[in-house]
This record gives C-alpha cells, sequence and structure tokens, in this order.
C-alpha cells in the first residue's frame, strides 16, 4: 500500500476531474492538507465522500495576516476530531522577504506548534528556504514534525531526524538532485512520500495527482538499492504511525 502524506485536493486544479483522479488512488491513502480558512468545509468534505482521505489542517506559511492566522487556531480547535494533523504551518523566506514579517511567521509556528501539543494532533511543517529556523524552533519546542518537502541539506535533514521529525519526499524526487542526495543520506526509517498536488510533479509541465506518489517510492528503491515494495512497506508504516491511522 502507498500513502501520499500531502497534497492539495480541494485546490481548483481538481474541481472537474476529482473522481477520475480518485478512481486512480484505489487501495492507497492519501492525506489532503487545507490551508485555507475559508477552503475548510471543502477539504473536510473529502474525507467524508472518500474513504481513503484523511485531513490535515493548517495556513499557507506566508500568510501572515492575523485574522486569518486566528482563523485558522479556531478552525483547528473546532475541527479536531475530523483531522488527524495541524499542517502544513512553518516558515517561507522564499515569498517572505521582509524581516518583520519573519517574525510574525516565527511567532505564528511557535504558537502552532503549542496547539498541536495541546490538542496532541502532530505536525507537519513547511519550511521553503527556512530549514535551519524550522528546526532550531521545533528543537527549541522540543517537538518533532513532518517536514513536508524538505528541501535543506542533508545535515539538516539528519539533525531533523536525531530530533524524531519525519522528511517528506515529493515525487519530483524523480529528477530532483538534491532530493535525491537527500535521500541517499537517509535511513528509509524516516521517510514519507508525497505528492503536494497539484504541484512538483514527477513530469515536469503537468498537473501532479496522488498516485503518482508511486514514482517516489520507484525512485527511492532505486536509490538504495532495495526493492519497491520495501520501499512502499517502510514509508506507508511510518506515515500511518505517525498520523495514529488505523486501517
Amino acid at each position: 500500500m502507498l500513502v501520499d502524506t500531502h497534497c492539495h485536493l480541494d485546490y481548483g486544479e481538481f474541481d472537474n476531474d476529482l473522481e477520475e483522479v480518485m478512481g486512480r488512488c484505489q487501495g492507497m491513502l492519501v492525506v489532503n492538507s487545507i490551508v485555507q480558512p475559508d477552503a475548510v468545509e471543502k477539504g473536510l468534505r473529502l474525507s467524508e465522500e472518500y474513504d481513503n482521505i484523511h485531513c490535515t489542517l493548517g495556513l499557507t506559511a506566508s500568510d501572515v495576516d492575523e485574522d486569518r492566522f486566528k482563523e485558522a487556531k479556531r478552525l483547528v480547535r473546532e475541527h479536531r476530531d475530523r483531522i488527524v494533523g495541524l499542517g502544513e504551518v512553518g516558515l517561507d523566506y522564499y515569498w517572505v522577504k521582509n524581516e518583520e514579517e519573519r517574525e510574525v511567521e516565527r511567532r505564528h509556528f511557535r504558537e502552532f506548534i503549542e496547539l498541536s501539543r495541546d490538542l496532541k494532533l502532530p505536525l507537519v511543517v513547511h519550511s521553503r528556504d527556512a530549514e535551519g529556523d524550522c528546526i532550531n524552533i521545533l528543537e527549541g519546542c522540543k517537538s518533532r514534525a513532518m517536514m513536508h518537502c524538505f528541501s535543506g541539506p542533508p545535515e539538516e535533514a539528519l539533525k531533523a531526524v536525531k530530533m524524531g521529525c519525519l522528511i517528506s519526499v515529493p515525487a519530483n524526487v524523480a529528477y530532483v538532485k538534491s532530493r535525491q542526495r537527500l535521500v541517499e543520506a537517509l535511513p528509509l526509517e524516516s521517510l514519507v512520500l508525497e505528492t503536494d498536488s497539484p504541484y512538483l510533479s514527477p513530469v515536469k509541465g503537468f498537473r501532479n495527482e496522488p498516485a503518482n506518489v508511486k514514482y517516489a517510492a520507484e525512485k527511492i528503491a532505486e536509490l538504495k538499492g532495495v526493492k519497491v515494495k520495501e520501499v512502499e512497506d517502510a514509508t506507508s508504516e511510518n506515515a500511518l504511525e505517525y498520523f495514529s491511522i488505523v486501517l
């Protein structure tokens, strides 16, 4: 069995053919990440319509609006029993360049970490161009996380793994050399798979979808010299345990 630990099926890119997309996901589990307060009901409805979809709930890391942050926290509390994790949340220094706004991001991140601890929800962390700060904040808060689409250097990934974090490998590991180097440096026991659909397709220029998580498994197997089923089994076990999903 395969698990796509992170995608965005509530995005408009899937409005016209979601049923067909999910038809290609038979036999696997999908964790949908809801990151916009106004999309919460649409996103949560997916887990009611499809037995193999679970949801996490957070806020786009680059969204520094205080009202939306407070609303996101309220929604996480309100829907605690309908979600399997808090996220994605974190830091994004690619889009947020202003240092004052970055400090807002860091404050929001710390508050989300506290909320995850309070509600006993696993964290899913976005860390674009901010991997070091994310790891340091998690370490300071004595928290672990699933590092979604991690793109920092192997040294930072290994530090996160030693803290108990999981590193999520997207399907574009099929051709992104830096992600391949990460996979080579990390133990299989610390990896999970994702697509980040509709982004990060294993084939450039095409919309991504959860079924493509198989390409991440195949590339990891190639890089580590093991069978694909070994990768599928290990990463799925990691994901199910982390999100406390019982089959």
